[in-house]
């Protein structure tokens, strides 16, 4: 039954992308993404790139803090794998960062342990608000500026969604009872569907009792560390900056100049909408509430839309590509 209601939310995305199509103009829509310059492009989609880069040299650090050795090339296949998996779920979209953990400790065998691994995924993306917050509170600024009562509240809301997320994250991270009754949870449903695999109740508790003290020591000990977390603080500022100029380069590719803090303003804005979005990824979604965003904030509405469908054919389409034919590749 999820599954159908899973087609049928991305049924229903795809059917706002026409709507969206038809809203802009669907001649000049596409007039604009056929003559849009190669060059411009080509830089828009190496700024992602870089972006995926500065990511994976960031996750890096946190792994080798904890001891952890892994190739550079799997750590940038565990960053794919975990986007096409956040691109398959709705909301906040947190699945990914398991898979992602588990993608880096089969590479590795049986020497790794798994909730350390996770604990150095939870810490990257824990490490993220800093940067999202400070660019929120820019936008913000910007926002009140402009006085735009809606930019205001939508990115009131961005805010105080996030720093819930951050709260949840970490109380679950750092409290072992209440990750434990969580996870028990799960494990009694699989249970009642594998009665035989998964063993005695005892014997289960107590690996996730240790599963979880390993996951909790590891992620203290990163956090612990506060001279080694200012430099991936600084790599997660430019992967945001790169974020903003991708999105920048885009619209230069269509032949209109924007200016960065309105790129950044949209951005930052958008992101509530594609965390409480119940399709998959967005994908439909995502397209309305950035085109409705920069319409506001003065861009043409067919070059608004014909910019954000060039936007995430390099941000979604592609890394969702890459990191599913890694996923069909690794058998998982």
């Amino acid at each position: 039954m999820k599954i159908k209601k899973r087609y049928v939310t991305v049924v229903a995305g795809i059917g706002l992308l026409g709507v969206l199509l038809w809203w802009a103009g669907i001649r000049e829509t596409l007039t604009l993404l056929f003559s849009a310059d190669l060059n411009y492009l080509g830089i828009a989609f190496l700024m992602y790139c870089l972006s995926v880069l500065v990511w994976a040299v960031r996750w890096r650090i946190f792994l080798e803090k904890a001891n952890i050795k892994v190739p550079f090339i799997r750590i940038l296949g565990g960053i794919f794998v975990g986007i096409f998996v956040n691109n398959l779920t709705p909301g906040a979209r947190t699945g990914g960062e398991p898979v992602k953990a588990f993608y880096i400790t089969r590479g590795m065998g049986k020497n790794e342990s798994y909730p350390r691994v996770l604990a150095t995924v939870m810490a990257d993306r824990i490490l993220d608000v800093i940067p999202v917050m400070a660019f929120m509170v820019v936008a913000l600024l910007y926002a009140l500026k402009l006085r735009e009562n809606i930019l205001v509240a939508v990115l009131a809301f961005s805010s105080l969604l996030i720093m819930l997320i951050l709260a949840i994250t970490l109380i679950f991270s750092l409290k072992e009872r209440y990750a434990l009754v969580i996870i028990m949870k799960i494990v009694g449903i699989f249970k009642r569907i594998f009665p035989k695999k998964l063993g005695d109740g005892e014997i289960v508790e107590a690996k996730v009792r240790s599963a979880i003290r390993e996951f909790k020591e590891t992620l203290l000990g990163i956090a612990n560390k506060r001279k080694d977390v200012i430099i991936p603080l600084l790599w997660s500022f430019l992967l945001w900056s790169l974020d903003i100029l991708r999105t920048y380069f885009v619209f230069l590719s269509i032949g209109w100049r924007v200016s960065l803090v309105k790129v950044l303003l949209v951005k930052m804005a958008s992101m509530a909408m594609a965390m409480i979005s119940i399709v998959p990824g967005g994908i439909g979604v995502s397209e309305v509430v950035q085109s409705a965003l920069f319409l506001v904030v003065g861009i043409e509405k067919s070059v608004a839309v014909s910019a954000i469908l060039l936007d995430r054919l390099i941000s979604f389409w592609f890394p969702t590509l890459i990191g599913g034919i890694l996923l069909i590749k690794e058998r998982v």
